[in-house]
Order: C-alpha cells, then structure tokens, then sequence
C-alpha cells in the first residue's frame, strides 16, 4: 500500500494518504528555517527576513500545514501599543511576518510538495496551491527553484527533535 501512495501523485488522496506519503519520505515533522533567500535574474540576493531570520513550518501527521516566518530581528513593539500602530509601524509588521495554513500535497513525481492554503496573513494566498519544489537530505529540507528568467528563491530548513 505504501508504494501505491507513493506512486500516486496524490490527485485524490486524502490528507491522511498525503501524511503517510510525507512520513515514508521524511518531510512530516517540524522544521526550523535558518536560510530564506531571494536572487533575481541579475544575480543579486535579498535576505527579507534578516540574515538569521526565525520561522517554523509544520507538516504533520493528519496532512495539515503551517507556516510562520518572522524577520531577525523582529520588529519593534508600536510605540503607542498593539491596537495603535501608525501606518507606518502596521506596514512594517506586516512586511517582517509571514504566515498562513492549510493542507498539504506530496508530488513526488516532481519532487514537489502542494501547499493547499486555507487562511492566510497575505490574502492572495488563501484559496490557492503553492507549490514547493524541495529536495530532502537527512534533516535538511530545502525548498527552492530556478524560475526560466533566472531568479532562485531558496529556503533551508532543519528538523526540529
């Protein structure tokens, strides 16, 4: 049964099938994110979320994600309170967090893990697949590609025991 899931592409599986899929190839678990990067076409590498950035993402055992990813250092506390943030100070917060869960998909035919998002901090991302090209080396996730005008975009992540 295992290899049937393996070899299915998941087009129908369940979010259990997709869980027992993620743990025969090791993804299910939590992973800390040390490295997220941006290059553009040109060569030039943006660091976003710092040069240390935190973050957590969350496969688990039922086929759920969740992702969360915050600048390093994180931003500043609004200098009048939560609920008072000027313009400024909300955009920056906004700009420093990522966050968003959902189900997930494994494609093992592309490598490829299908993040299946149902809320989102980014609105664009709810109701959407975001596909996650990775490659999984012992406790070293790495999510990334090459898209055809250059540019790379690389997340390393490890396995939190």
């Amino acid at each position: 049964m295992l290899i049937a899931l393996l070899l299915a592409g998941g087009a129908h599986a369940t979010p259990a099938e997709e869980a027992a899929k993620a743990a025969a190839i090791g993804l299910a678990g939590s992973w800390q994110l040390v490295r997220f990067e941006n290059t553009d076409a040109k060569g030039k590498v943006e660091k976003p979320f710092g040069e240390h950035p935190r973050g957590l993402f969350v496969y688990d055992n039922t086929g759920h994600l969740s992702i969360n990813i915050t600048r390093n250092p994180a931003t500043p506390p609004f200098a009048k309170g939560d609920d008072a943030g000027t313009d400024a100070e909300v955009r920056a917060a906004y700009d420093g967090y990522v966050a968003y869960f959902g189900t997930y998909r494994v494609d093992t035919a592309n490598n490829a893990v299908i993040h299946v998002v149902e809320g989102s901090l980014k609105p664009s991302y709810t109701g959407t697949d975001q596909p996650r090209p990775f490659k999984l080396t012992g406790d070293v996730l790495i999510i990334g590609k090459t898209n055809t005008d250059g540019s790379k975009t690389y997340r390393e992540l490890h396995r939190l025991r």
